[in-house]
């Protein structure tokens, strides 16, 4: 084997992998947030294991979508089941997070609504959440299983902002839903707008979407910009804490002068990050009744102005106990950061990378998109020392109509999986092409299912492709066959994306 290495820094490059081998197919209490809790209402052991580890069931092709499965061109699937809550296939999932090899959580919105899809058993059963959600929505996931949805909405500003800032957040309510809870709760508030008469700030969260960390099944947590009087220079942050329905509102703890909140969690538990003027800072989520942590610094991380606006987004990426990031830095180059409980790291990105698509993520690896010397996209992927390897050939032919396309990758056990859909006025296609040995070869594309019609209801639509381990899943929508309305699917492949069935 040969190899040619490509400059991106003094300490990594993008290495060319050669073969002649071919692929195999195969504030006090005065904090009160503005109100008081309202009053209301890791699955461990989650599955068998048996079950879980049982084979993919090998059925016939059914050829279509029906009310209990759909049929494509590299296998079949089976219909999402969620008893009395339907989840419209209109639903775009904003937080997809396999947590372990059996259970993934997808966490999307509709206008108007919010919703989640749980599976603890591979893909195998489901269930969902939904909730009344006007705002901005997202999602959140505590070790021990709880999911949390988050509502915001921004402050009124009294004035014209700078171009591209945006106002903090002056509104902000949860909804608990623990593992063995059928229904989501009620709502709980956390933070209100100041009445008009007042002349003091209630809290804000200053950046971000008001994502939480989740501590427990009635317990979240974000950091607030404390109020603030006329001509207040310095400003204070602290930790503020949301109970679920009926409990005492905690205390809030007081982040140490000097250090800039990141508002989003990172990692599983939930990890803290900070800045210092100097250095990027991570430490434990803390409890209520937890000391706050001596913070550590991400080793190779530089700031800029932006990187407190920029990682307040939240992860890219997430899987198990570690939460990713792209970071864009000075003269247009891209670091990476990536987050677990034991271990940070930072490393830059191949320059042509595409930062509008997005990435995959294990413990492992990440997969992305960027554009090779004959600028055409291609697939490749890093380890988590920086290693970054190019394949040797490219995954999809390119379209020459002019068309939508959305890219999903996955990780794999022995590679990775890409998926592409596109949609021109007068067709649609869904193009499926994997690697099983590390990313050096891509299998050549083969579709999943393609068709006539250029409408969103024409046709199948990819909604989320997930690596959990040694299983992958695919979960899709498409027009049931006879009727008019559409409805979820998930497929299965326990080999690296070479064989799909119903999970």
């Amino acid at each position: 084997m040969t190899e040619q290495r490509f400059r991106i820094d003094g300490e990594h490059s993008l290495k060319r992998a050669t073969s002649r081998s071919r692929a195999l197919r195969g504030a006090g209490t005065a904090i009160i947030l503005g109100v008081c809790a309202a009053t209301g209402g890791g699955c461990s052991g989650c599955g068998n294991k048996d079950k879980d580890q049982a084979p993919i069931n090998a059925v016939a092709l059914p050829g279509n979508a029906t009310p209990m499965d759909i049929g494509t061109k590299v296998g079949n699937g089976r219909v999402i089941e969620t008893g009395q809550i339907n989840v419209p296939t209109s639903t775009k999932w904003t937080r997809v997070y396999p947590a372990s090899e059996t259970r993934l959580v997808l966490g999307g919105n509709v206008e108007g609504e919010a919703y989640a899809l749980i599976t603890n058993d591979r893909g195998a059963s489901w269930k969902a959440h939904s909730a009344r959600a006007e705002g901005i929505t997202t999602w959140s996931v505590g070790t021990d299983g709880t999911v949390v949805l988050a509502i915001a909405k921004r402050e009124t500003p009294a004035k014209a902002l700078p171009a591209g800032q945006v106002p903090p957040i002056d509104t902000l309510t949860f909804l608990f839903a623990a593992p063995d809870q059928e229904k989501i709760s009620t709502p709980v508030p956390l933070l209100a707008p100041a009445a008009p008469e007042s002349k003091e700030k209630n809290p804000t969260v200053p950046r971000g979407e008001g994502t939480p960390a989740v501590l427990g099944p009635a317990l979240a947590s974000v950091i607030v910009e404390m109020s603030s009087g006329p001509g207040a220079r310095v400003k204070t942050y602290a930790i503020a804490y949301a109970p679920g329905p009926g409990e005492p509102l905690p205390q809030p703890i007081e982040l140490p002068k000097g250090e800039v909140p990141i508002n989003a969690p990172y990692g599983h538990p939930a990890q803290m990050l900070t800045t210092n003027g100097k250095q990027l800072l991570v430490r434990p989520w803390p409890g209520p009744n937890d000391k706050l942590a001596d913070p550590k610094p991400v080793d190779k991380a530089t700031l800029t102005k932006t990187i407190e606006n920029d990682l307040s987004a939240g992860p890219e990426c997430e899987s198990g106990q570690w939460s990713f990031r792209r970071v864009p830095q000075d003269k247009g180059q891209t670091y990476l950061l990536g987050v677990s409980p034991e271990r940070t790291v930072y490393f830059p990105l191949p320059p042509t990378i595409v930062n509008t698509d997005p990435i995959a993520c294990n413990a492992d690896k990440i997969v992305f998109e960027y554009i090779d010397n004959d600028k055409l996209p291609r697939i490749a992927h890093c380890t988590l020392d920086g290693g970054c390897i190019e394949p040797q050939n490219r995954p999809f032919k390119p379209w020459a109509e002019q068309h939508t396309r959305e890219l999903h990758l996955a990780t794999t056990a022995s590679g990775m999986i890409a998926v592409q859909q596109m949609r021109t006025k007068v067709k649609w296609t869904i193009d499926m092409s994997e690697s099983s040995d590390a990313g050096k070869n891509f299998q050549l594309q083969r579709p999943v299912g393609e068709g006539e019609g250029g409408n969103p209801e024409d046709g199948y639509d990819v909604g989320a492709l997930v690596g959990m381990g040694p299983r992958s899943l695919m979960v899709l929508s498409a027009k049931v066959s006879k009727s008019t309305r559409r409805s979820w699917y998930a497929m299965a492949s326990d080999d690296g994306g070479n064989t799909w069935a119903m999970p």
